[in-house]
């Protein structure tokens, strides 16, 4: 039997919204850094939540297609770095082209810019930390398999190959005592 530890499969509804939350504070920060020592500057201003949350469902859209919430992804920091980038890099592209198109939901001068940029520190710290909790703080479930033969095979590369961290293969038990400290 299988338990229910959310750290096991791909990052859930929680991971997401914590995203959401990392990239809208990215565009808060950015709009103050950007107008940094300007009294009164407040964001303000027609369909600014929409603005706002055009650029959340944008960066998130495109953090799906680049599987950054594939559990797998969390092994190679350097792979998901470069991801992230390029998800970026397309958001930047995506936006400037509805930018350009309607001109009224552009943020302001260079927050965007800047927002991107904090965005992909705070996503980025944000998924080394996670990674780092996932693989030390939570207890695997130990796996004795049964067999030696291609079906044994079979099931430790797909815990080894698909992510799933949670599960901890301690050994295999064959029948045969030949097979002992031989190396599946």
């Amino acid at each position: 039997m299988v338990s229910k530890n959310r750290f096991r499969s791909s990052p859930g509804w929680l991971f997401r919204f914590t995203d959401s939350f990392l990239i809208l504070s990215g565009i808060f920060l950015g709009g103050y850094i950007r107008f940094w020592g300007v009294t009164g500057f407040s964001y303000t201003g027609d369909y600014l939540v929409l603005r706002m949350m055009l650029i959340v469902v944008v960066v998130q859209v495109n953090f799906h297609y680049f599987d950054l919430y594939d559990s797998k992804i969390f092994r190679d920091m350097e792979k998901m770095g470069i991801l992230l980038v390029g998800s970026l890099g397309i958001t930047f592209i995506f936006m400037t082209v509805i930018y350009y198109l309607i001109p009224s939901l552009i943020l302001g001068r260079g927050i965007f810019s800047i927002s991107l940029f904090l965005i992909l520190i705070f996503t980025f710290s944000w998924r080394v930390s996670y990674s780092y909790v996932r693989k030390t703080w939570v207890s695997k479930e130990k796996i004795l398999i049964i067999g030696t033969g291609d079906l044994a095979k079979k099931i430790k590369s797909e815990i080894l190959e698909n992510g799933l961290e949670g599960f901890e293969i301690v050994g295999f038990i064959d029948e045969d005592r030949d097979k002992i400290g031989q190396r599946i």
